[in-house]
């Protein structure tokens, strides 16, 4: 398993607040089986912007650390990179990067808006040769009311992070709904833990795999077979058709990752 969305370097973000806690948060995901994980932390514009060098020298440490513990999990580069009109001038100037230094970024939205500017952004980033991840959907309101904000996206190459305790309900009964209907309509293609302690958010994602699997077997393999691809940087494969909801006739879209 791959844990695409992490909070494990301490000292950085609202996450992990010690090295210990970073490691127990590790040993946490490695005994659900979690072969590798992502660790990303905020990148906020102007506001919250850690240097590449300041974070590869955490993650460094991070790894040296759990090598010493014997813990066996693969920790993997990444941010969570707040939405900002800036974005592709962030990353012409290398001061965002994506999963394990690829082509794929985690970018996040706020909570409770989804800016104007939002399609632009992902547009310019994939002239750039992006591969844009919208980290939790589920859990933004406007979304929420209007699936179709996202559908926009997907149609577009957008791929989309689930957490899994949106799954288990930890965000609530709106949030798990919503969830439940991304995986049935084939509207996810990665997994995270979102993991922030060791106490309300761990680094646990077994069971969201097994739940997705039980809603939607086809979702689940098409993710199963793709997360190699997005730490090794290769083409994306087809995306599923998606399964829309009846409007005035039947609809569907098969998208293609560009």
């Amino acid at each position: 398993m791959i844990d695409f969305h992490s909070h494990i370097i301490h000292g950085v973000d609202d996450g992990s607040k010690t090295l210990t806690m970073s490691l127990e948060m590790l040993r946490i995901a490695e005994n659900e089986g979690t072969e590798y994980i992502c660790a990303t932390p905020h990148f906020i514009t102007e506001e919250f912007e850690i240097s590449r060098e300041k974070y590869i020298d955490k993650l460094n440490k991070l790894i040296l650390a759990s090598k010493e513990q014997n813990i066996n999990i693969k920790i993997l580069s990444g941010l969570e990179i707040y939405m900002h009109p800036n974005l592709p001038k962030l990353y012409k100037e290398k001061r965002i990067w994506g999963i394990n230094d690829t082509e794929y970024l985690l970018i996040e939205l706020p909570m409770g808006q989804f800016p104007m500017y939002t399609e632009d952004v992902f547009y310019e980033l994939m002239l750039l040769g992006v591969k844009p991840i919208l980290a939790h959907p589920e859990r933004n309101l406007k979304i929420m009311k209007d699936h179709d904000l996202i559908i926009n996206l997907i149609n577009q190459g957008v791929l989309m992070q689930i957490n899994a305790g949106s799954l288990f309900g930890d965000y609530g009964k709106e949030v798990k709904k919503t969830a439940v209907e991304f995986v049935k309509r084939n509207m996810i293609h990665l997994l995270g833990s979102d993991g922030h302690n060791i106490t309300s958010r761990k680094t646990k994602i077994k069971d969201a795999y097994d739940i997705v699997k039980d809603i939607n077997e086809d979702a689940y393999n098409w993710i199963n077979k793709n997360k190699t691809i997005i730490i090794n940087n290769e083409p994306m494969m087809e995306f599923l058709e998606l399964k829309l909801k009846r409007k005035k006739g039947k609809i569907s879209f098969f998208n293609i990752f560009k």
